[in-house]
């Protein structure tokens, strides 16, 4: 009864096998156009993600690793799935062509005894070659989803990387923190090269009796880690047999190609400098000249040019930096809400709101106002009075004030801005005024 059961799966199988590639390009096609819409929306929303995961420090870094994974992985299937509709196209036009003129006929061609010789090796049947596309397309289809797979896989080996060693800087402190997050690091970064080699050498350490032994543990554990068993038996399948192993031993020069082929871009500006620093005009600064969903940056001025005498200076407030310095600050004053995720919701009782005192708005306003110093050219200006702002590009929030620069000649200007922050040639935590950020105007 088992040995029918068997017999009448193989069957099924077999049959599904030889119309796979219906639902290959059915599946295709709708990957494609869903991947180019979630890179599409991706991209779209790229700005709104910076903002957010900006003031979130070392947890924010999480969130962007989560992030290019599924990114990468959404690019990959996109690219690979084109691949495979350029080959299983190839492979129609192929079987369409066999049914009109059949195989090839060299003796037709009555070609001359060295080419025939050559294309007959090296052509073989038209069959064979229909049949090395099939695999071809089959393979391509399979090593979408396996790339996917080693992506996630990475995201998930970084992601555990950062979670001990936020842990280790959390719960420990001083010596034992560090030898926790250097141990720490040291294990996950052989282990992980080891599991690395082994994939990509298609089983190698696995393969030696006295390593394997050794090899087991780690093998196990990133096995969990990695959610290698939702692809083990995809990888394993794909592999053995030699086409497969060749795709196999391809997969992670494949992955760093790509990524290269990425970052290329075409450069004919040999004197102009990649990194021009003080000597260029940073569109950043100015809110005429940032290019659509580009976050401000440090600081920013509607206009380079100042026409009525003042100036519309934001400054944007970074929680992840700027928390640490203003709770040493000022320590007497505690905010009324924690960072994470919360409601808009207010409840009540009796008419009473459980929100945010009256008078902390104010004391972090100065607080906040406390830690920077404006420069005009040479010169200090006068504290400003500041005001809490959330700037109509993206909603990021600062501080905002108005300058009077109506005392300026006419002519080339610069604002430069300090900003408080640890003294990096004190060995204690104490603060310090450092340049933050330095920009050119120019009032008519």
């Amino acid at each position: 009864m088992e040995s029918k059961e068997k017999h009448r799966l193989s069957e099924w199988l077999d049959k599904i096998q030889q119309e796979s590639w219906q639902l290959e390009l059915l599946i295709t096609g709708f990957s494609i156009f869903l991947m180019l819409g979630l890179l599409k929306a991706l991209q779209d929303s790229q700005y709104k993600f910076d903002l957010v995961v900006s003031g979130m420090g070392q947890e924010g870094n999480f969130i962007t690793v989560a992030w290019v994974v599924l990114a990468g992985a959404s690019l990959f299937v996109l690219l690979n799935l084109i691949i495979h509709v350029i080959l299983r196209g190839l492979w129609i036009s192929a079987v369409g062509l066999r049914s009109v003129s059949g195989d090839i006929d060299f003796d037709h061609l009555k070609l001359a005894p060295r080419f025939d010789s050559f294309l007959r090796r090296k052509t073989g049947s038209f069959d064979t070659y229909i049949e090395r596309l099939e695999n071809l397309c089959s393979i391509a289809f399979s090593f979408t989803f396996l790339v996917v797979f080693v992506i996630i896989s990475i995201g998930i080996w970084v992601l555990l990387f950062g979670l001990l060693s936020k842990l280790g800087t959390q719960y420990l402190s001083g010596g034992a923190s560090r030898f926790f997050v250097a141990s720490t690091s040291l294990v996950m970064v052989l282990s992980g090269l080891l599991y690395v080699f082994d994939f990509i050498t298609l089983g190698w350490l696995k393969r030696r009796r006295r390593l394997s032994k050794i090899y087991y543990p780690i093998y196990r554990f990133y096995g969990i880690i990695t959610l290698s068993g939702l692809y083990r038996p995809m990888y394993y399948n794909l592999i053995d047999n030699k086409l497969g192993r060749k795709a196999g031993l391809l997969l992670i020069p494949y992955i760093l190609m790509v990524l290269w082929i990425i970052s290329l871009k075409l450069d004919s500006h040999i004197w102009f400098p990649d990194k021009p620093g003080a000597t260029a005009l940073s569109g950043a600064y100015y809110d005429d000249l940032r290019e659509k969903k580009t976050l401000t940056g440090s600081a920013s001025i509607p206009s380079k040019y100042v026409h009525n005498g003042f100036i519309e200076l934001f400054i944007r407030y970074f929680p992840s930096n700027d928390d640490r310095v203003l709770n040493q600050k000022c320590p007497d004053i505690k905010p009324v809400k924690k960072p994470g995720i919360r409601s808009d919701l207010v409840f009540s009782i009796d008419g009473i709101q459980f929100n945010s005192s009256k008078s902390f708005s104010q004391q972090s306003l100065e607080c906040m106002a406390s830690i920077y110093e404006i420069h005009i050219n040479d010169s200090i200006f006068p504290q400003p009075s500041f005001r809490f702002f959330e700037h109509p590009n993206a909603g990021e929030k600062g501080l905002f004030a108005v300058l009077d620069v109506q005392y300026l000649p006419r002519g080339a200007h610069q604002i430069r801005i300090r900003k408080l922050g640890r003294n990096i040639l004190e060995p204690s935590d104490s603060l310090a005024f450092r340049d933050f950020v330095s920009f050119p105007f120019w009032k008519e």
